[in-house]
């Protein structure tokens, strides 16, 4: 050890080195400040580097086209060695010191960026989230990460004031409410977490950034009742119109779709469960929701969406007269009647055959177009209005919180003449 870089208190109470094991002697040192520890580190990795460099037993040099190039030995290779080539002699090293420390940590410090890690991160996170929730980071990272410069920054150069002002301009930028900085925010936060865990940096430098959500996101207001739920008179028009599509079909994959529709408006079921239902999901007067078809690839898996799970829907009559219509369609066109209750084959029904169809009706309708979602926000709306209690309508669609059934499902299904005459019975 060089001891001009170890510097000594004198005035310590410094124990003897008599008797003494060299790791006593060492802690004492270091507790009393008498060695400057992170100094010490410094230079044995530079001595380790330069050690690494002087027994590497081939010749580095800069080639002709200007970029520097040696040899490690392979022993798959027919020459024994294989060569490696970069720019300039500062990466060429490091990937040298990496292979003989058989890490990556030099080069990973130094190069690793939220663009070149991002793959590898969301492929980790896929391992503890539902395929909807990677979906929905996915686009995300599309919509406000794929094309900023800073994702393309070393990490390890990444400062707390740096990302204070970029997190700051990109919330004025996309005017972003509370629930879109949620959703932006997590990638930067977990995949730097990521890169802590990895080695790439020591320390979280977002955790550190302050974002003061009541002055600069966009206030959440709720949006107008008639573009969230369908009208009494439009969800009556619309299943005329199903009921019709239904019965005028010849046979094809789709003819059960219609039905599906429908179904939404007396089970709040997600488009997603509303496809993946089987026959064996029902046990006496209860309809168990316990898998999801999934968009865009229609893959079917053993859950629900959210943390809730499983879940029971008591069916009404006419739920029933949707189920008994769809199996009767299958018997009589010699279609499997034991498995999905709105396919006509062995697969379920397509995610997209119900949400096109949505549009479609609203469309031939001449109404505002709806969303298949709409439809699970007027049943919850409609179970309210009925007096069925808060609590019942949250677990039959499977909220956690009877808020999140209150805040962004609960609208008023009335037109605007049905309102002025509630308020005019009600204030006399």
């Amino acid at each position: 050890m060089n001891t001009s870089n170890v510097q000594l208190n004198t005035t310590a109470a410094m124990p003897s080195a008599i008797g003494l094991p060299a790791e006593e002697i060492l802690n004492f040192l270091i507790s009393n400040g008498s060695i400057d520890l992170d100094g010490v580190t410094t230079q044995m990795k530079q001595s380790r580097r330069q050690q690494i460099l002087e027994n590497h037993p081939y010749n580095i040099y800069q080639d002709k086209d200007g970029r520097w190039r040696t040899y490690i030995k392979d022993e798959t290779n027919k020459y024994g060695r294989k060569a490696i080539v970069k720019s300039n002699r500062e990466d060429l090293e490091d990937a040298l010191c990496d292979f003989y420390l058989g890490v990556k940590t030099t080069r990973l410090k130094k190069r690793t960026t939220m663009a070149s890690l991002y793959k590898e991160w969301l492929e980790f996170k896929a391992l503890h989230v539902k395929a909807s929730s990677v979906a929905r980071v996915q686009n995300d990272w599309d919509r406000y990460y794929a094309n900023t410069a800073i994702v393309n920054k070393p990490i390890s150069s990444l400062t707390k004031l740096e990302l204070d002002r970029w997190v700051h301009e990109m919330i004025r930028e996309h005017e972003m409410t509370k629930h879109k900085y949620t959703n932006f925010s997590l990638i930067i936060r977990q995949e730097l977490d990521y890169a802590v865990d990895l080695g790439v940096i020591d320390k979280n430098p977002f955790r550190d950034v302050r974002v003061d959500k009541k002055r600069v996101l966009v206030p959440e207001h709720k949006k107008p009742d008639r573009t969230q739920v369908f009208t009494r008179e439009e969800q009556r028009k619309l299943e005329e119109l199903a009921w019709k599509d239904f019965e005028t079909k010849h046979y094809n994959v789709h003819q059960l779709t219609p039905l599906a529709v429908m179904f939404m408006f007396y089970t709040g079921a997600r488009v997603g469960e509303i496809c993946g239902i089987r026959y064996s999901d029902i046990e006496g007067n209860n309809l168990t929701i316990r898998r999801t078809v999934h968009h865009p690839d229609n893959v079917v898996t053993e859950d629900t969406k959210g943390t809730f799970g499983d879940r029971e829907i008591p069916l009404v009559p006419k739920a029933w007269n949707l189920i008994n219509a769809a199996r009767q369609c299958q018997q009589e066109n010699d279609a499997p009647d034991d498995g999905y209750i709105f396919s006509m084959n062995e697969g379920p029904l397509l995610y997209t055959s119900v949400t096109k169809a949505f549009y479609r009706y609203c469309d031939i309708l001449g109404i505002d177009a709806k969303s298949s979602h709409k439809a699970r926000k007027t049943f919850v709306s409609t179970m309210l209005d009925g007096g069925v209690s808060i609590n019942t309508v949250r677990k039959i669609v499977g909220h956690t919180d009877e808020r999140t059934t209150l805040n962004n499902y609960c609208y008023d299904r009335s037109t605007d003449e049905e309102k002025v005459r509630k308020m005019a019975a009600a204030l006399g």
